[in-house]
């Protein structure tokens, strides 16, 4: 659970099954100056796991994609 990383008890502490696709819950929280506040930034990512291994079924990301400041004269 992406709000419990130190673990569920009972109802989190199931073993990975071979040949069965998993959400893969990522975030972070970071601080911005400008907005003087903690940010959570979440990301989802499907995967599957089977016997050779895990693997990202849409491949991994490897590239930010970074979002600027609004820019005048573009449309939106």
């Amino acid at each position: 659970m992406w709000d419990s990383q130190g673990g569920v008890p009972f109802s989190g502490d199931y073993p990975l099954q071979f040949n069965t696709s998993y959400a893969i819950e990522l975030n972070t929280t970071v601080y911005i100056p400008e907005w003087k506040k903690d940010i959570r930034i979440m990301l989802e990512v499907p995967g599957f796991f089977g016997e050779d291994g895990f693997r990202y079924i849409k491949g991994r990301q490897t590239e930010y994609i970074l979002i600027g400041p609004k820019q005048e004269g573009l449309a939106d």
